[in-house]
C-alpha cells in the first residue's frame, strides 16, 4: 500500500516547478530596488554632523555620567522629557549609552510640528497621523530592542501650552513624575511665541522648572536655542536682571569672574555689558549663557524649602543663519540641596541665605569654555570623523539615502562638508 502522506510533498514540488517555469526565479535585485526607492531624501538642519557632536558629546556623555552616579539600587528607567522629531534621533543616541547600563528610556513630551523646530507632523502613541510611518517604525524598533518602556508617550500639543493652567498639555505633565533629563531642543529662541498663543518657550521652561522642584536626585537640563541680540525679548530682560542682582552681592567675586570671561575691564563692567548685549559675537554668547545660568541658579536658590544648585556643565555654539555662531547648546546639572527647615513661627517672609560666592562664580567660569563647533569641525579631523560616522549610522537606521545625504552635505549653505 502506498503511503498517501507523501502525495502533498510531490504536489508541492510539481507546483513549485510549474511556477518557476512560468515566472522564473525570484529577482532579489527587484526587492532591493524597491527598498532603495523607499529611502528618504529630505534632509533637515539637524542631519548635519555638527548636531551629532551635541548629541554624543553633550547629551549622551552627560546622561551616561548621570546614570553612573546614581546610588546603588536606583531605578533602571531614565525618565526623559523631549521634543522629538519623527525619527527619534535623540532617543536613539541616548539609548546607545543607556542600554549597556541596563537602563530603559521612558520618554514623555510634545510634538506639534510647529515651525522653527526640529519637529514634523504630530505622531506617536497619543495620536497617529498619515505622517506617522517614520515614527511608528522608530518607536517599534526601540521597543522591540528593549530600549524604551511601553509607557513612553508623545502628545500632539505645543510645548508652550504647558504654561497654560488646565490645558491638556499642562494636565498631562502634572501626571508625570519628575524627569531625570529634560531636553528643550526647540531650536528657536526662548522668546518665541507661536501664532495664536500668548505664552512663549521661556514660559514653558518656567513651568518645567516648577515641575522639577520635587526632584530628589540630580537631573540634567539641555537647552538648544537661537541666541542673538534681536531675539532677546522678555527672557533677555530676565537674564540681564539676574546678572545685575548677582553683581550687587557683596564679596561674591562674580564681577571679577564675569569680566575675565568677557575679557572686559571690571571697572567699566556696566558700560561694557551694555555693548556686549548688543553685538552678536563670542562674548555675547558667553554672556547669554551666564544670564540663563544665573536665572536658573537664582530660581532654585530662592525656593525656601526646596533649594538646588545649578551648574553649567557644557556649552557649544554653531552657525545657523549667518557668519557668526547664533545657536547655543547648553547643558545644566541641577543638584537638589538638603531641604531647608525653619523654626516654628506665625508667618511672615522666610529668610533665604545669600547665594554662595562659589556658586555665583562657577557659571561664569564655565561659560569661558564655550566651544565653537564650526571651528571644531574645521580643525579637529578626529572629532569630524566620529561625527560624520555617527550621523551616517543614525540616518541609515532611519532609512535615509546616504549617497543623497553626502551630496546634500557637500552643498550645505552654512558648512559644506565632503564625506566619503
Amino acid at each position: 500500500m502506498t503511503d498517501s502522506r507523501a502525495t502533498p510533498d510531490v504536489d508541492e514540488d510539481v507546483q513549485e516547478e510549474d511556477i518557476l517555469a512560468i515566472y522564473g526565479k525570484p529577482d532579489n535585485g527587484t526587492a532591493d530596488l524597491a527598498h532603495l526607492a523607499d529611502r528618504r531624501r529630505e534632509f533637515q538642519p539637524w542631519h548635519h554632523p555638527v548636531k551629532q557632536i551635541v548629541r554624543s558629546r553633550q547629551w549622551a556623555a552627560l546622561t551616561k555620567k548621570l546614570i553612573e552616579s546614581r546610588p546603588q539600587g536606583a531605578t533602571s528607567v531614565l525618565r526623559y522629557f523631549t521634543l522629538p522629531g519623527a525619527d527619534l534621533l535623540d532617543v536613539r543616541v541616548l539609548s546607545e549609552v543607556c542600554e549597556p547600563l541596563g537602563v530603559q528610556i521612558e520618554y514623555f513630551g510634545f510634538n506639534s510640528g510647529g515651525a522653527g523646530s526640529e519637529q514634523v507632523a504630530g505622531v506617536g502613541n497619543a495620536a497617529a497621523t498619515a505622517n506617522g510611518g517614520s515614527w511608528v517604525t522608530a518607536e517599534s524598533a526601540l521597543l522591540q530592542a528593549g530600549r524604551i518602556t511601553p509607557h513612553a508617550v508623545i502628545h500632539v500639543d505645543r510645548l508652550e501650552d504647558i504654561a497654560i493652567t488646565d490645558s491638556h498639555a499642562a494636565m498631562q505633565l502634572s501626571q508625570r513624575a519628575t524627569f531625570d533629563v529634560i531636553n528643550i531642543d526647540a531650536c528657536d529662541h526662548l522668546a518665541y511665541c507661536p501664532k495664536g498663543r500668548t505664552h512663549n518657550t521661556f514660559n514653558a521652561l518656567e513651568a518645567l522648572l516648577k515641575h522639577q522642584m520635587g526632584a530628589r536626585f540630580p537631573w540634567l537640563l539641555f537647552i538648544t536655542t537661537r541666541a542673538e541680540p534681536s531675539l532677546l525679548g522678555q527672557p533677555g530682560i530676565v537674564f540681564q536682571d539676574a546678572i545685575t542682582q548677582n553683581l550687587r552681592v557683596p564679596q561674591s567675586n562674580f564681577g571679577a569672574s564675569l569680566a575675565k570671561c568677557l575679557e572686559a575691564d571690571e571697572g567699566r563692567l556696566a558700560t561694557e555689558l551694555a555693548s556686549v548685549w548688543g553685538t552678536l559675537d563670542t562674548r555675547f554668547l558667553k554672556l547669554y549663557s551666564i544670564g540663563l545660568g544665573k536665572y536658573l541658579l537664582q530660581f532654585f536658590h530662592a525656593q525656601p524649602n526646596l533649594p538646588a544648585n545649578v551648574e553649567l556643565a557644557s556649552v557649544y555654539a554653531y552657525r545657523v543663519h549667518g557668519e557668526h555662531p547664533d545657536m547655543l547648546a547648553l547643558a545644566f546639572r541641577v543638584t537638589p540641596d538638603t531641604p531647608r527647615v525653619f523654626a516654628p513661627n506665625v508667618g511672615g517672609a522666610a529668610i533665604v541665605p545669600t547665594l554662595e560666592a562659589a556658586r555665583a562664580v562657577y557659571v561664569a567660569a564655565q561659560a569661558m569654555k564655550l566651544q565653537d563647533l564650526d571651528h571644531v569641525l574645521d580643525t579637529e579631523p578626529g572629532v569630524r570623523s566620529v561625527a560624520v560616522d555617527g550621523t551616517k549610522a543614525l540616518l541609515q537606521s532611519a532609512n535615509y539615502d546616504i549617497d543623497e545625504w553626502s551630496r546634500w552635505l557637500a552643498s550645505h549653505d552654512q558648512r559644506p562638508l565632503v564625506v566619503a
